[in-house]
């Protein structure tokens, strides 16, 4: 998914990858209530169009995982309890991935498995 680019909003493109994250945590949160979980997807795509797309630069790389930041991430809060990882592709904003904020990004993300986790604080 490719939003467009009115004027003063950055184009964002959502990867496979995190394609497939958010769907997978609506088909989770569908369990208990196919409602809440379009209202979950609607949420997440409005606040990076409405959001993300015009502000990237209030994103900060996740503290909490150091080789994220090392590999140029930066994190966006996109729900409340989840966060997408995106990086910078030329004029781009490109979502890798969209991850509930509990989960060990370290495993996910390939990260050094002597790496002591942090509890996430952002």
């Amino acid at each position: 998914m490719t939003t467009g680019k009115p004027s003063g909003k950055y184009q964002v493109k959502i990867v496979p990858t995190a394609q497939k994250d958010l769907r997978d945590a609506a088909l989770y949160i569908a369990q208990d209530s196919p409602a809440n979980a379009r209202k979950f997807v609607a949420d997440v795509r409005a606040r990076i169009n409405n959001v993300l797309a015009n502000s990237p630069n209030i994103c900060l790389p996740p503290r909490a995982y150091p080789f994220l930041a090392e590999q140029r991430y930066l994190r966006f809060s996109v729900h409340t309890n989840y966060s997408a990882l995106w990086v910078w592709n030329g004029p781009v904003i490109e979502i890798h991935r969209i991850l509930h904020n509990k989960r060990n990004w370290t495993l996910i993300m390939g990260g050094p498995e002597d790496m002591e986790e942090t509890e996430p604080s952002e």
